[in-house]
């Protein structure tokens, strides 16, 4: 099985980065910590980048009249993503490079983000490699809007979190051989 960012001749990835921002990474009971997702994120990350991948970026981001919060979101009284404050922001090991297209979402999936499948064609890109958080929600989300729009769809599994880990294990077993396969970013 090849590893996240290198692959057999002729296939042209890209890798989806999927809400990394501080409000997702601080909430507690992420699995796995911090510092182990942002590590295993940052050397996939600068593999792809090595290997010439395209990387995009997705994030939540929430209009400061909250307008735009999910209906749970406003039922709960959440506030998350706001744009303009320092939780929207990504960690400076994961911060978006030079030329690397970030789309904004309301929802869970990297597709609700307008202009990210244009940019996947122009690339003519056909298989996504996703990594991020949370397993058992965003990534889950885009990796069935990807499957369903054609693309081969990678998850890598060291690079993904969840606040959930019953919840995420089980969604990696559901999509794994139907919507998706896991792959090492090694």
């Amino acid at each position: 099985m090849p590893s996240a960012c290198t692959g057999n001749s002729g296939v042209r990835p890209a890798l989806i980065l999927i809400d990394l921002q501080r409000d997702y990474l601080d909430r507690p009971g992420l699995v796995p910590g911090e510092r182990e997702l942002l590590g295993a994120i940052a050397a996939l990350l600068e593999g792809c980048r090595g290997a010439g991948v395209p990387v995009f970026h997705a994030v939540t981001l929430v209009r400061a009249d909250g307008a735009n919060r999910m209906p749970h979101w406003k039922e709960a009284g959440t506030w998350a993503c706001r744009e303009g404050t320092p939780g929207a922001l990504a960690p400076a090991a994961v911060t978006p490079g030079e030329g690397e297209p970030v789309f904004a979402k309301d929802f869970y999936s990297a597709f609700d983000s307008p202009g990210l499948e244009a940019a996947l064609a122009a690339g003519a890109v056909d298989t996504l490699i996703l990594a991020g958080i949370y397993t058992h929600a965003c990534v889950r989300a885009t990796a069935l809007d990807a499957y369903r729009r054609g693309y081969r769809v990678l998850i890598a599994t060291d690079a993904i979190g969840s606040t959930d880990a019953e919840h995420a294990r089980l969604t990696l077993s559901w999509l794994e051989g139907r919507a998706s396969h896991g792959v090492p970013t090694a």
